[in-house]
């Protein structure tokens, strides 16, 4: 399991989570696909919507 570090940047009037690469390409993320996101206590997950 990988580490990665990203920051939340301001995108319009919302807020964006900019992914790393190596993290994209392990899940085959590409631009314009949809993430479920779920809240766990003290953390987030992330998933691919299929």
């Amino acid at each position: 399991m990988a580490k990665f570090k990203t920051k939340l940047s301001k995108w319009g009037n919302s807020v964006g989570l900019n992914l790393p690469k190596p993290l994209r390409d392990t899940f085959d993320l590409k631009e314009g696909d949809e993430i479920e996101l779920e809240d766990k206590e003290d953390y987030i997950i992330l998933r691919k919507k299929e």
